[in-house]
């Protein structure tokens, strides 16, 4: 065998398999995307109007990075279509090339997702205290939800029956900050 000699491709399977690829990597790419802007509008404006308590989707940071991860499998999905269109495979140079890529992309996403995790937590931790507002110390006990941090601008907040309860009985949050609010005038 030479290094132009490659077996015969399967188009209808090339192409099939790559665009399922291509799809899933940029549908989950636009996803992370759309899904990281909703949080980060939610964030905002519980910020900017000064909510007593607002809730933060730690879980969510994971997809900060993981976008690469998706974009790995996006380009290996268009190699899947290119391989069918050409009706023959890369020389094995050039495969070469493209599997270390795509397998660096893959590996690179799927830890970025737990170290950017780590970093984007710290990022916004950061943030809601700069703006004057403090993490409640134990959030599973007041939502009874894994992932997810209570953030208030009082810290009496945290152990505030009243809030326990509500949060308890399955209330929505912005349900909690009326409460809050007509208490405090």
């Amino acid at each position: 065998m030479t290094n132009d000699s490659r077996p015969p491709v399967n188009r209808a399977v090339a192409l099939w398999t790559g665009l399922v690829l291509s799809f899933i990597g940029v549908g989950l790419t636009a996803l992370s995307i759309w899904i990281l802007w909703l949080n980060h509008r939610g964030y905002s404006q519980a910020v900017q109007t000064g909510v007593p308590i607002f809730l933060e989707d730690v879980g969510i940071t994971a997809l900060y990075l993981a976008p690469i991860l998706y974009i790995g499998l996006a380009v290996l999905g268009i190699c899947g279509v290119v391989v069918a269109i050409r009706g023959k495979g890369f020389t094995k140079s050039v495969g070469e090339i493209f599997n270390k890529a795509v397998i660096l992309l893959i590996i690179f996403g799927f830890f970025g997702m737990f170290f950017g995790s780590y970093f984007a937590d710290k990022l916004w931790d950061e943030y809601f205290q700069s703006q004057g507002y403090v993490e409640c110390s134990q959030s599973f006990r007041i939502t009874r939800k894994w992932f997810t941090a209570v953030w208030v601008d009082s810290m009496s907040l945290c152990d505030d029956t009243r809030v326990l309860e509500t949060f308890g009985a399955g209330k929505h949050v912005s349900y909690i900050n009326i409460i809050i609010e007509n208490v405090r005038k």
